[in-house]
């Protein structure tokens, strides 16, 4: 078996100081502004650190806290919900490396329809889902101590499918607040999308109690879909208390760097009070290793926590 430091090194987690990170990284603790939540990572920009074989997680964990970040939303992976620990294993371990664990990310109404119990255990969904799981969801949530049940996407094709969705999404609510927990919903660009008039993102905030159901933002895919952050905010103000700080490439469209490419996040930020933020998370897909995430996070230092 390989040592920890070959682990570290052929998994791209490598201590900071070293020359895989920039001098900035992690060198001081990172002050933020009041007026903004302190920066928080989706990490399922890491999910090929935390889910590759043999992930030593606590190290992980530790470099996330290392490079400025003080608050996670975790996300399902090859490693199962909590990257195979139980709930509060997991939120001890990331308590011991200095940080706050907020919310996970679980799908909502699956894309296939469901079976029944005689059917072939290949037909099911392949992950636990708020259709099917909710209870066991939400009480796991409770069990790690989050504040959120955040639902990462969920099945809005037909106009059948937004209805049954929002119905997800209320049982959802109840159930979390029942545990003094609350409930968001994640957006892609097809939210945006117009199914017989109307689109998921309006039907959902439209016909769900406002102060049960909310909006994760992700700024680049709203972006993406030609929506504009602070027009959103303005329209349904508080239902944002949640944001994926995510940029796009101005050329390919995919996910960069924040600061590299094409969402602008200066206005963003300077009208968040309409949106009711009250956590932010750093999401990279497709991050090649931690310095994406750090850069991101010294980006935010100097031009918008300043």
């Amino acid at each position: 078996m390989s040592d920890r430091r070959s682990f570290l090194k052929t998994s791209g987690i490598i201590a900071l100081g070293s020359i895989v990170l920039p001098k900035w990284a992690g060198a001081e603790p990172l002050a933020y502004a009041a007026k903004y939540p302190p920066v928080g990572l989706q990490v399922y920009t890491l999910n090929f650190l935390l889910n590759s074989p043999g992930a030593d997680t606590p190290a992980v964990l530790k470099q996330i806290a290392d490079i400025g970040i003080r608050e996670l939303e975790t996300a399902s992976g090859a490693n199962g919900l909590y990257y195979g620990q139980r709930p509060k294993v997991f939120a001890n371990m990331v308590k011991d490396a200095g940080l706050t664990w907020i919310g996970n990310h679980i799908g909502g109404l699956p894309r296939i329809p469901p079976v029944s119990a005689s059917a072939s255990i290949n037909a099911r969904p392949r992950f636990r889902n708020l259709r099917d799981n909710v209870q066991e969801i939400v009480d796991d949530a409770s069990e790690g101590g989050c504040k959120w049940v955040v639902c990462s996407s969920s099945a809005i094709s037909t106009m059948d499918e937004i209805k049954r969705t929002t119905e997800v999404f209320v049982k959802a609510s109840d159930l979390a607040a029942t545990h003094k927990m609350r409930f968001a919903y994640h957006n892609h660009q097809s939210e945006f999308d117009k199914i017989e008039g109307v689109s998921a993102f309006d039907y959902v905030l439209t016909q769900t109690n406002k102060k049960k159901v909310f909006m994760e933002l992700d700024l680049a895919w709203a972006t993406a879909a030609g929506q504009d952050p602070v027009a959103l905010f303005k329209k349904y103000p508080g239902r944002f208390p949640l944001w994926h700080i995510k940029d796009l490439d101005k050329i390919t469209g995919r996910p960069c760097p924040v600061g590299t490419g094409k969402v602008d996040f200066e206005n963003i930020f300077a009208n968040s009070k309409h949106s009711g933020v009250e956590h932010t998370f750093i999401e990279q897909d497709g991050a090649k290793s931690i310095v994406d995430p750090a850069s991101s996070v010294q980006w935010l230092k100097t031009n918008i926590y300043k």
